[in-house]
């Protein structure tokens, strides 16, 4: 018999390629503010409701609920509330149904973010252990993975894991649309000097880093950045070679950025390791 995951914001970017991984193996739900489909069922983060059936026979939870950070409007603290109420008092609502049923999960496995890093490491690799930021973004990461290991303290699940989730590039989402529209209105934007890191993933991997969280029931945080760091020319690079005839070269990226050897070294195999390889496929995809 197939085990059940339920997934936290559903309609999300990631989610959408989460749900076709795991549709193999596992029978999956969606919470969600508007359910549509048998699977999906409905959920209310202001008025703390849920339908109770999303909870049934459910082993793994995989939260990605989350109002966009910067999604253009001002951090006001209305606004810093709901950015909170759908990562941590999202995670919470759920903990406390959970533990209302005496229900147990296998695994929890959470979505968090690189805003957790201040990059004010001396070392050139920064790995999971690299120094907290400061600010609303660090803050908010590091309550967001207080309240997944809660989880685990409260012994509702047996695993606890965090995903660092970075940048994320696909075609049906994200910001490489954006990057795409910028290199086709004007090419000689990648070779205008951006030297700095960009924290990036392919959807695809991203989306199978949870998944393979959930198959393997993990424990900790985890960065997901692909293993070949790039910088924003490197991605401008990458597209007008693609779109522009352009022949840029892309040399190995030497500044300081993060590393994800620990999701490697517990076996996960980046598809998309470099930012030419994931570039082309997601431009071929949207042919």
């Amino acid at each position: 018999m197939k085990q059940t995951v339920l997934i936290t914001g559903g309609s999300s970017f990631i989610a959408q390629h989460l749900i076709k991984i795991l549709n193999e193996k596992y029978n999956v739900k969606l919470l969600t503010r508007a359910p549509k489909k048998e699977n999906e069922y409905q959920w209310d983060l202001e008025n703390w409701t849920m339908d109770e059936k999303a909870l049934d026979d459910v082993d793994y939870i995989v939260h990605l609920s989350g109002s966009k950070l910067n999604d253009g409007t001002p951090l006001t603290n209305e606004r810093k509330k709901l950015v909170y109420d759908t990562r941590i008092g999202a995670a919470n609502f759920l903990r406390e149904k959970l533990k209302s049923r005496n229900q147990k999960l296998k695994a929890f496995v959470s979505a968090s973010a690189i805003g957790y890093y201040g990059f004010t490491d001396k070392a050139l690799e920064i790995d999971e252990n690299g120094e907290r930021g400061h600010g609303f973004s660090a803050d908010l990461s590091e309550d967001w993975e207080k309240a997944a290991d809660q989880f685990k303290a409260d012994e509702v699940a047996d695993h606890v894991s965090k995903i660092r989730v970075s940048l994320v590039l696909g075609n049906d989402g994200g910001i490489f649309p954006v990057y795409m529209n910028m290199v086709k209105s004007d090419p000689q934007v990648a070779a205008q000097p951006n030297p700095g890191a960009f924290p990036w993933n392919h959807v695809e991997d991203m989306a199978g880093i949870f998944a393979f969280a959930v198959e393997h029931n993990l424990d900790g945080v985890y960065n997901s950045v692909a293993p070949q760091p790039a910088s924003m020319q490197d991605i401008f690079k990458a597209i007008a070679n693609e779109v522009a005839n352009t022949h840029y070269s892309i040399s190995a990226f030497q500044g300081q950025h993060l590393v994800s050897h620990k999701i490697m070294d517990k076996g996960y195999v980046f598809k998309y390791p470099n930012i030419e390889k994931a570039v082309k496929n997601i431009i071929a995809s949207s042919k």
